[in-house]
């Protein structure tokens, strides 16, 4: 057969102290597969010596400088529209606080041979420095939030077995091509967090599964570009729940939950964040219930415009 050619992608966005970990992880890896990989990083208008590092040491990275910060989804997205320009078979994408681990990205491919159905896969992730799990894959509640499955489980008790999950968690993940091709790339309107939630229910929704890997792993530093906890991580984590709901539940749940979870936050946990004596993260709240309910009002004419795989519209 064929070697398979593929785009790793890591987004950057001033991650001088751990892109060159992330990328010589990357590459020690590709050393040890047979598919045909280019290594491309976008990086997202970094002023931290970012572009330095790469010509300095990685000469023969791809490296896309975009002129402002535009995000987790859309960085990658530019990368994601070349690398189906160029006919790649799959684009594998790794945060650049991700330090991938020998054999992680053939044991995505070998699956996914294996596996036609499957659309999007990821492996374990593990807090890097410790021997506990940070991802499996993600879980979706009825209330439409997602989280991190097996989070915390030290590494040794973990019996996970590779199979279906219901959604493929961003931080290191491989992706078919021919899924982007039917169902679009990343949302544009997530800035970060949510967007490989949207894309999981999108995939779901076109017929394809996100697919677990343990033979897969890659050591993770934490939330390391927004902070674990901050008023930042909070913000954005409550505005994607928000536009995620009004997008991919059911429209009687979505009229009821959208409004209802942004007057939560408003109202109670905000309220709750300042009687703590965190004003930043009752600020965060707040913006995030409002700005929230903005988002989902905005997704209504995507909801009703069938046929048109999101990700693909304008920006």
């Amino acid at each position: 057969m064929k070697a398979p050619k593929i785009h790793a992608i890591v987004v950057t966005h001033r991650g001088a102290d751990m892109l060159p970990a992330c990328l010589r992880a990357l590459e020690a890896d590709v050393r040890q597969g047979a598919a045909e990989v280019e290594i491309v990083v976008v990086d997202n208008a970094s002023t931290d010596g970012t572009e330095s590092i790469l010509r300095a040491d990685f000469p023969q990275a791809t490296v896309l400088r975009l002129p402002e910060n535009a995000g987790y989804g859309r960085a990658n997205n530019v990368a994601l529209r070349r690398a189906l320009a160029a006919g790649a078979d799959y684009a594998a994408l790794v945060n650049d606080d991700v330090e991938v681990r020998p054999g992680w990205l053939s044991a995505l491919v070998q699956a996914a041979t294996l596996h036609p159905e499957a659309g999007l896969l990821n492996g374990t992730l593990v807090f890097r420095g410790e021997d506990r799990v940070n991802s499996t894959g993600l879980v979706i509640d009825r209330l439409g939030r997602a989280r991190d499955r097996d989070f915390g489980v030290p590494l040794a008790d973990l019996r996970r077995e590779e199979g279906p999950v219901e959604g493929a968690s961003g931080g290191a993940l491989l992706m078919r091509s021919a899924l982007l091709l039917r169902i679009g790339v990343f949302d544009p309107a997530y800035f970060a967090y949510y967007e490989d939630v949207d894309l999981s229910l999108r995939a779901r929704r076109a017929g394809s599964i996100c697919w677990y890997v343990p033979g897969a792993v890659a050591d993770h530093r934490f939330a390391s570009t927004v902070g674990a906890g901050s008023a930042r991580q909070r913000y954005l984590l409550g505005r994607g729940h928000l536009r995620t709901l009004a997008l991919h539940q059911p429209a009687f749940r979505a009229v009821a939950l959208v409004p209802l979870t942004a007057a939560f936050r408003l109202a109670v946990k905000s309220p709750l964040e300042l009687l703590r004596g965190r004003p930043d993260l009752a600020a965060a709240e707040a913006r995030a219930g409002i700005d929230g309910a903005r988002a989902a009002l905005l997704a209504l004419p995507i909801r009703v415009r069938a046929g048109i795989p999101r990700g693909a519209e304008p920006r």
